[in-house]
């Protein structure tokens, strides 16, 4: 049987919010421990030994979040930012023949491709096509190969860039190299954020 640690652990690996305010330790423990007894146990009755499991993981998590932030942000440190304005995702159904793409990525019966708004002319007559965008910007992140082993370094990227309220509109990661798509009127402010990672 699951101890009371095991099944909060559990509960908050589920909910990657709750883990961040419990890294920061931003959370009313009595408050989320009730919670959690309630959806978890049933009832209030565990809500003690849940609250005591919460102040330890909280402390267990801080540290180990240190640990990954730095590991994290020494990768961000050697990693480099380059942008090529001027850029279109087409989504087809079939390979578009007669375009010269920057990258592409098939999944799911679609295929995603990122080329420049020049080569959206030779498009017109393709019905494969299920969505256009242009008006976008390509920022290249190069980044050591450590970007493989430390788990984390794509999310910090995107959620720096979600909490300043510029979207992704698309992504794509390969080795060494991840791909961000944003609109040509959120580029600057992103690459501000991106290079205040980097320094």
């Amino acid at each position: 049987m699951e101890s009371i640690s095991e099944l909060v652990w559990l509960y908050i690996k589920r909910r990657p919010f709750l883990k961040e305010t419990l890294v920061e330790k931003t959370v009313n423990y009595s408050a989320l421990a009730r919670k959690i007894s309630i959806e978890a146990f049933g009832s209030k009755k565990q809500q003690n030994a849940v609250k005591m499991a919460l102040v330890r993981l909280s402390s267990k998590m801080q540290g180990e979040d240190e640990n990954l932030e730095g590991k994290i942000l020494k990768v961000l440190k050697g990693s480099s930012l380059s942008i090529k304005s001027k850029v279109a995702v087409v989504i087809s159904l079939r390979e578009l023949e007669g375009v010269k793409y920057l990258s592409y990525a098939e999944s799911g019966g679609t295929i995603t491709y990122v080329l420049e708004e020049a080569e959206l002319a030779k498009l017109r007559k393709q019905k494969s096509i299920v969505k256009t965008e242009h008006n976008l910007n390509l920022i290249s992140i190069h980044s050591p190969p450590a970007l493989e082993e430390i788990p984390g370094v794509v999310a910090h990227l995107l959620n720096s860039l979600a909490s300043e309220g510029i979207n992704v509109v698309e992504f794509i990661s390969c080795y060494t190299h991840t791909l961000l798509l944003v609109r040509a009127a959120d580029t600057t402010r992103a690459y501000e954020i991106l290079s205040k990672l980097m320094e």
